[in-house]
């Protein structure tokens, strides 16, 4: 449900009023009253939004902009890639099965361990985050002699540039975007843990920058993938020019951090609820309480028990919270019917 207009009615009623008492041979006597009366009624209308689009946004799987966006506004990067990421380069975040519950790779703890360094890094000044500019191929080449000049500048409105390299009389149409950056310093060259960090990612070892994409959008990729060969992430000798992400739908994350609630035994022998386990409750712990708790952050009621998160677990608030703000980037208001109100006229 969501709100898809707020109405409010006002009204201002005023009455003045005389009164006499002319008794004969008595007191004669004369009154005045009179009154004002404001009122306000507010109306909230809800609607329901389209189901299909709504349903098309939780399982589209986010993308590597949504994520880096929140990670550059200060969010920690590495809770925001495992909240998000499924996997980055070779190495396999933790994975959600329906029926089987949460799944752990052997690369898990390698994942982890790269925003260590990363962080690390950073605060040593070797390393960090920016905004760059990747380009793809938009179309095959085109002669300069079969190009139409108007769509130089009628393709910049779509981040399309034409583009020439060894030959001037050849144009190519590429495509612009926009990713962060994981950029080190030349000094890093010397340091342990970024010579581990290009390890555990297998960096080229000639680059200091590296975009951060989605599978989708890796030239690499796409013209490995045209050429017949496999993809870097499945090609032991490839060494990668960027940090490639496959990235979970929001539906997954719901449901990977729906693990990590607490259940109450008697839900569990009524075969109401999973039994399964999560490795680790450092990121997110949802507590169970049989009575209204009075230290929550914030607190839901369903099926008898009191479900909640604790006023004092700061890592929970913050990953619940990060919760909230990557289902408004990645699902936001999905349109959906309006409904008519009719206002009296007098």
């Amino acid at each position: 449900m969501q709100v898809s207009s707020i109405t409010t009615q006002f009204s201002l009623q005023q009455n003045v009023g005389a009164t006499g008492n002319l008794p004969e041979g008595g007191p004669k006597t004369l009154g005045l009253s009179g009154g004002i009366a404001y009122t306000e009624s507010p109306a909230i209308t809800w609607s329901l939004p389209d189901s299909r689009e709504y349903y098309g946004r939780l399982l589209a799987p986010m993308s590597a902009t949504q994520l880096t966006t929140l990670a550059e506004t200060g969010w920690d990067p590495g809770l925001v890639f495992r909240v998000g990421v499924r996997k980055m380069n070779r190495l396999r975040n933790q994975e959600y099965r329906v029926g089987e519950g949460i799944f752990v790779p052997d690369s898990y703890e390698q994942f982890r361990e790269v925003f260590q360094l990363v962080r690390d890094l950073r605060k040593d000044n070797l390393a960090d985050f920016s905004y760059g500019v990747k380009s793809q191929m938009g179309a095959g080449k085109i002669p300069l002699d079969k190009l139409n000049t108007r769509a130089i500048p009628e393709g910049l409105q779509y981040g399309l540039q034409f583009m020439t390299r060894d030959d001037p009389n050849v144009f190519e149409p590429l495509k612009l975007f926009k990713p962060i950056f994981l950029r080190l310093a030349k000094q890093s060259d010397a340091d342990p843990r970024a010579k581990r960090l290009r390890q555990l990612l297998d960096l080229d070892p000639q680059k200091y920058s590296f975009g951060i994409v989605d599978s989708a959008d890796s030239a690499v990729d796409m013209l490995r993938s045209e050429s017949g060969k496999p993809s870097q992430a499945f090609d032991p000798d490839a060494q990668f020019a960027e940090l490639v992400l496959d990235n979970r739908s929001m539906i997954e994350v719901l449901y990977f951090a729906s693990t990590y609630v607490q259940i109450p035994d008697d839900e569990l022998s009524h075969v109401h609820a999973n039994s399964g386990t999560p490795p680790n409750s450092d990121w997110l712990r949802i507590l169970v309480s049989s009575g209204e708790p009075f230290d929550a952050w914030r607190k839901v009621k369903y099926r008898g028990y009191w479900y909640y998160i604790a006023l004092n677990d700061v890592k929970s608030r913050s990953s619940f919270a990060l919760m909230d703000a990557l289902f408004a980037s990645v699902v936001g208001t999905v349109p959906g019917a309006k409904p008519f109100l009719s206002l009296p006229i007098k």
